[in-house]
């Protein structure tokens, strides 16, 4: 990969790749810290890539793998507060978007892959590595938490 392709390809997937991080990490600067590791591994990387589609798949499983490692860790979970940086989200002033921030990692990334990138069912299982069902589950579980939290807050509001 010439360094010329490597640019391109960090401004044409770099917010979709930041957006990913952040939903999962839920905090800018570790999301900008994930965002810039698959990066690294992108360049460092020998693989051949058909299509720019095949590289940003690449970089999506990439991403979700190094967030789940992180939101895995001994140290991320001991931290002082993991979410103190829920504000800073494109979608922050909506409340759909915060309540989205507030599902767990795999809810958040499927959700994030299927409406904000426009993903199939079948190719986030191919991203994520699971079978069309697995993905099917965890949407409809996820709309199902979001649609308990928006009433949630109709009720509170009445």
């Amino acid at each position: 990969m010439t360094v010329q392709q490597f640019e391109n390809y960090i401004s044409l997937f770099r917010p979709t790749v930041f957006r990913l991080a952040f939903g999962i990490v839920k905090n800018r600067e570790d999301a900008e810290d994930m965002a810039q590791e698959a990066f690294a591994r992108l360049y460092q990387t020998d693989k051949r890539f058909s299509d720019d589609e095949h590289v940003k798949a690449w970089l999506l499983r990439v991403t979700i793998n190094l967030c789940k490692d992180m939101v895995r860790s001994a140290w991320y979970r001991h931290r002082d507060d993991p979410v103190a940086d829920i504000g800073s989200s494109d979608d922050a002033g909506s409340s759909l978007g915060s309540y989205i921030q507030q599902l767990d990692a795999e809810s958040t990334a499927v959700i994030y892959l299927f409406y904000y990138e426009g993903y199939s069912v079948k190719e986030i299982a191919a991203i994520r590595r699971t079978t069309s069902a697995s993905v099917r589950t965890r949407l409809t579980r996820a709309r199902r938490k979001l649609r308990m939290m928006l009433s949630e807050e109709e009720n509170y509001e009445e």
